[in-house]
């Protein structure tokens, strides 16, 4: 559990601040249940026993009311470092999710990130650092009140030890049936995710086929097969729960059982008993948490390894490419696992050419422009960038020379500016001047807030066009000498395309890769050459 080291490293001090105060406040909780004991003694003095009754009773109060305290530091302390730790959690998570390379990050739905940053965030914290602190306090508990019964008599200490050996003994009995559970809810809480999202992503569809009650059967299929994960984890866990508490209950009477004896015998005094019910509660139940803590947190293990398994893209041993005067393919394949995409393909793109791609649907029209992006490593033939072949190159070298606006527009929950920069430090002027060049300098003046009005999931308040037009925006306000275009202007109005496919095509800086079904003859005009591909 590398992963979690680092974090514990990062987090040092808080966590050993968090873990003070956790102490002091398991002392305090100790010494307050101790001093009950104290009322006993006040009773039998012979002096005025009313007054030492209440002075008993006002020490006591004070002791209760700092261990209150101490209670309330600790747990805002705790609630402190959770904050910072699951911020820590999710960029460790990001940053995984952010080295990987492009086939692996779209092997997998969106929904299972989703459930990466949620789920399993939650989990790891609740079941490895939440675990620590709270074992840190039952810890505490445990050992504070065990030196507390040793100070009532030794036979009643060496009665708790000998208990507490078989408490510890628990864990070996179902500590792998609980990581198994444990690694089948996670996966059913990925699923879950997923399958939410598709519905909801999906719910319009079935409104206007007038099939929306399969909106409530999907939904309820889901939480069926999740919830059903949930409880047999849950199951486990308290089949554990309860063999502790069982043993901790069975400890607690043998403990009076023995206090009871050693006062018999002149071993311990009769006011012990009153201390002896408190303490031992605490002790069993510190000890038995503790044990429970561990089991939680080494059952968090398959959570740890999902993460520490991601490889990230290895470009070790590859260069950055320069600048590219032309890309060249000669004779390239590429299939998707038994379908043959691109057969003996042999192309050429000088810069500053303006091309067309065209083909029916399934002709590999998408797949070369993802091939010449550097993001389908496993293709057969050469993909040459000014001489330098790709497998020898760093992918994200070409994605910073190559711009490429995808036939599926994605907009993030964001501003419009953050939408067109990217958060990339851009100047007003060139913000402004892309938004005049992809014609949405009507859009922005209509927003509520103009360039920092907030779009909402996907840019779902602007029309398909709108959104086309912001990621070719993008595309463009990147120095760039290379754009490729996936059918980028196919939910424009053909007026609008026609113009924006004229800007670039004339723009003597830019080589346009155009994937097109419908070639406007203006563009066509245009055009250095165009490849027609067959399926």
């Amino acid at each position: 559990m590398k992963l979690y080291k680092m974090i514990i490293r990062k987090n040092l001090v808080p966590i050993a601040g968090t873990s003070l105060l956790i102490l002091a406040e398991a002392l305090g909780m100790t010494f307050a249940g101790y001093s009950l004991s104290w009322f006993f003694t006040a009773y039998e003095t012979d002096g005025d026993r009313v007054r030492a009754l209440c002075l008993t009773f006002a020490i006591a109060s004070a002791v209760w009311l700092l261990a209150m305290l101490l209670w309330y530091a600790a747990l805002l302390a705790q609630a402190k470092l959770r904050e910072r730790i699951k911020n820590d959690l999710r960029d460790v998570i990001g940053g995984k999710i952010g080295a990987m390379s492009w086939s692996d990050f779209t092997g997998r739905d969106s929904g299972v990130y989703v459930s990466w940053l949620t789920n399993d965030a939650d989990q790891i914290y609740a079941q490895s650092f939440a675990s620590l602190l709270s074992g840190v306090e039952c810890a505490g508990m445990a050992v504070f009140s065990l030196g507390a019964l040793f100070l009532l008599s030794s036979w009643i200490g060496l009665t708790a030890i000998a208990l507490l050996a078989v408490i510890s003994l628990l864990p070996q009995l179902t500590n792998r049936r609980l990581q198994r559970a444990n690694a089948r809810r996670s996966q059913a809480l990925e699923a879950a995710t997923e399958g939410y999202r598709d519905t909801v992503m999906g719910g319009s569809v079935l409104i206007l086929a007038n099939l929306r009650g399969r909106i409530r059967e999907r939904i309820g299929a889901v939480s069926r097969t999740v919830e059903r994960a949930c409880f047999r984890y849950d199951r486990t866990n308290t089949a554990v729960q309860i063999l502790i508490s069982t043993v901790s209950m069975l400890g607690q009477a043998a403990l009076l059982f023995v206090t009871l004896l050693a006062a018999v015998f002149g071993a311990a005094s009769a006011s012990a008993l009153l201390s002896v019910g408190n303490l031992a509660g605490s002790f069993f139940n510190g000890a038995g948490s503790l044990v429970q803590c561990f089991m939680t947190a080494r059952a968090s293990a398959p959570l740890w390894k999902k993460f520490e398994d991601i490889a990230p893209e290895d470009d070790s041993g590859k260069l950055d490419v320069g600048p590219i005067p032309e890309i060249k393919l000669e004779n390239v394949s590429f299939r998707y696992g038994d379908r043959q995409v691109l057969e003996n393909e042999s192309l050429v793109f000088q810069m500053g050419g303006k091309y067309a791609l065209l083909g029916e649907s399934g002709s590999g029209k998408t797949t070369l422009l993802r091939l010449l992006l550097g993001l389908l490593p496993d293709y057969t033939g050469r993909v040459l960038y000014g001489g330098a072949e790709q497998r020898n190159l760093r992918p994200g070298s070409l994605c910073g020379q190559i711009a490429c606006v995808d036939q599926q527009t994605v907009l993030f929950r964001d501003t419009v500016r953050f939408n067109i920069t990217l958060g990339a430090p851009y100047t007003e002027e060139e913000i402004r001047s892309v938004v005049r060049r992809c014609r949405l300098e009507e859009l922005v003046a209509s927003l509520p807030e103009g360039l920092d009005t907030a779009l909402r999931e996907n840019g779902g308040n602007l029309s398909g066009g709108q959104r086309q037009r912001l990621a070719l925006a993008r595309a463009l306000i990147r120095p760039v000498r290379w754009v490729l275009l996936d059918e980028g202007t196919s939910a424009l109005d053909e007026r609008t395309a026609r113009e924006i496919e004229e800007d670039l095509t004339d723009d003597p800086e830019l080589t346009v890769i155009l994937v097109t079904h419908n070639l406007f003859p203006s563009t066509e005009e245009r055009l250095t050459r165009v490849y027609r591909l067959t399926p």
